[in-house]
């Protein structure tokens, strides 16, 4: 963010979490005011930003590429997304609103169309944008905001795949309905070289980046093969993967739930509960009573 602009002090609190994954500064950002008047925000930055409004409350907020010229404006409390080029004056715009919650992205244009496996065109993919609607990254985007807010719960792979299924989305957006995409998976070597890898690494922060590699493909190309091949995207198989190890670990009377938690790359014995819970739908101490037991 730039910088302020005078109408910024009806603002009362702003409120921000980041978090970065794949060179993608990820921001989850509450801005309260007072429901009263005018707020104008100065946001322009060295990068290219893509702010999704999820929720406004109370009144109306928008993105203006010229001070004083009204943007695209919709109804009060509508969600939209706008994206803004690198060093491109942009000023967020808001009347009578009480509290908003934005999720804003900033990447580099190059990293991206690198990691894509595809160029991107400035009149185009990155052409300014004052106002999108779509459902499918309203959603992507919830979910993201949800890992920033929650610490990266779980973990690196991810929180990556969100934020390339996210960009991938916007960019099917902008350019409309495309020709049938190619359904082939990876080739037995490759799945197993990459399973084999994960399994190895579950201990470990393991991203897009090396397992894209492993396979010789882009990240996005990459996680469409996995899928394709799996059923599941990766990030997806390396968490039941992980519950699965910490299950057999389990089942041994001679480790406890915190070693289990550092063997398997989760922050604290708590982060793993919390996993373990949605996966299997029972505490790890929980299925230890019930199977450890009759393991043994």
């Amino acid at each position: 963010m730039a910088g302020k602009s005078p109408l910024a002090e009806n603002i009362r609190a702003i409120r921000a979490e980041r978090k970065v994954w794949s060179g993608v500064e990820v921001a989850a950002i509450d801005v309260y005011s007072g429901g009263e008047g005018r707020v104008v925000l100065e946001l322009t930055g060295q990068r290219f930003r893509l702010g999704v409004i999820l929720q406004q409350v109370g009144g109306y907020c928008e993105s203006r590429y010229a001070l004083g010229r009204p943007g695209v404006t919709r109804n009060p409390g509508a969600r939209f997304l706008a994206l803004t080029p690198a060093g491109m004056p942009l000023w967020g715009y808001s009347d009578r609103i009480s509290y908003c919650h934005e999720l804003a992205l900033s990447f580099d244009a190059a990293e991206l169309s690198t990691r894509l496996g595809e160029p991107l065109r400035d009149d185009l993919d990155l052409a300014p944008r004052p106002w999108l609607s779509n459902e499918r990254i309203f959603a992507l985007s919830e979910l993201l905001s949800a890992e920033v807010t929650g610490g990266g719960e779980f973990g690196q792979l991810y929180g990556e795949s969100l934020v390339l299924a996210l960009l991938v989305e916007y960019l099917r957006a902008v350019r409309g309905p495309a020709p049938a995409s190619r359904k082939g998976g990876l080739s037995a070597r490759q799945l197993r070289e990459v399973c084999t890898y994960m399994r190895e690494h579950l201990g470990a922060p393991v991203g897009l980046r090396e397992l894209a590699a492993l396979s010789g493909m882009s990240q996005a190309h990459f996680s469409r093969a996995f899928k394709a091949s799996t059923g599941v995207p990766p990030h997806r198989w390396q968490l039941h993967t992980r519950v699965e190890r910490a299950q057999q670990l389990l089942l041994r009377a001679d480790v406890s739930l915190a070693d289990v938690a550092l063997q398997l790359g989760f922050v604290d014995q708590s982060h793993l509960t919390r996993v373990f819970r949605r996966v299997v739908g029972a505490t790890p101490s929980a299925w230890r009573r019930a199977h450890g037991r009759r393991a043994r």
